[in-house]
């Protein structure tokens, strides 16, 4: 990192972005649970549901894409290139790169890739002229294209006119210990999970339970209009209660198996913490099938003494 230089995607819009965004998931899966209380019918609950699971499972996308944007860099140093994108770094050797130019010069322009959006100008297309690049942006008013021997990459410094002259300058430079090439991508490691048959069979496992827990927990609501949550201390039964109240197992289940899934893949990079995420992953599962158990009896128990 000798004598780098960094310098910073266009970041503003992107994150009034993904906050908006943000807050716009968080209210929706707050409105579709609070709609799921409200109502007594089986399969209008298992859909405000559904809904609600959605949108908490779209949250870590848009999240990690704000983090990701918040800690994005480009670092120009003597011996190559250093781009920092969340999880995705990728170090090119000065002695790689071919060329630097700006893409408003190109003839036909840049499309944007799929999927982007401000603050998140991510993904790789096909270029007639200059084949395929992988973009690693914020805007498309700030591009920079970075040829190199093995890819190309399309980036948003802040100031490209500044960050161009500069490389410029290091490529006039020449340098003595390039850094050694690197790539990091996150989907790659995300196909290192499922490719691993017991994790993948677990995060199945554990998502499939949560989400029968839903359905159970639905379809049994209207059973009875009140239900008794268990026994005091005595033995006796506690006094009944409305039976959506029992919509919160599953959603407090459905926010713990996420958690274990994100957590779990956390542990999964190193060798010495995989077995961690197995067993995590596990008594996710194991947790969901004791509250369907749970639900069931409840549900039965309370038919019964009523």
């Amino acid at each position: 990192m000798k004598d780098a230089q960094v310098y910073y995607p266009p970041r503003s819009a992107g994150i009034i972005l993904h906050g908006f965004l943000i807050l716009v998931i968080l209210g929706g899966s707050g409105v579709l649970v609070y709609l799921a209380f409200s109502l007594s019918t089986s399969w209008s609950l298992i859909l405000f549901l559904l809904g609600a699971i959605l949108f908490v499972a779209i949250l870590p996308i848009v999240a990690y894409r704000a983090y990701a944007l918040l800690h994005a860099t480009y670092s120009v140093e003597r011996d190559g290139l250093r781009v920092r994108w969340g999880l995705r770094s990728e170090d090119i050797p000065l002695t790689e790169v071919i060329w630097v130019r700006l893409a408003s010069e190109l003839e036909p322009p840049l499309h944007r890739p799929v999927f982007s959006m401000p603050g998140a100008v991510l993904g790789n297309i096909e270029h007639e002229d200059l084949g395929p690049l992988e973009f690693i942006a914020s805007s498309m008013h700030h591009l920079v294209i970075v040829s190199s021997v093995n890819k190309t990459l399309v980036i948003s410094p802040e100031d490209p006119e500044e960050f161009i002259y500069r490389f410029q300058r290091i490529i006039e430079m020449g340098s003595l210990y390039p850094i050694p090439p690197h790539t990091a991508i996150p989907a790659v490691f995300i196909q290192q999970i499922l490719k691993d048959r017991l994790s993948r069979r677990l995060i199945l496992a554990l998502l499939g339970m949560t989400i029968l827990l839903i359905i159970v927990t639905s379809i049994l609501i209207p059973v009875n209009q009140t239900v008794s949550l268990g026994y005091d201390i005595s033995g006796m039964l506690l006094p009944q209660v409305d039976s959506n109240r029992l919509l919160l197992l599953p959603v407090i289940a459905t926010i713990f198996s996420f958690c274990d899934v994100i957590f779990g893949a956390f542990l999964y990079k190193r060798l010495n913490t995989r077995i961690i995420s197995y067993f995590i992953w596990s008594t996710g599962i194991l947790m969901s099938l004791i509250l369907i158990l749970a639900v069931t009896l409840l549900v039965l128990n309370s038919a019964l003494k009523g």
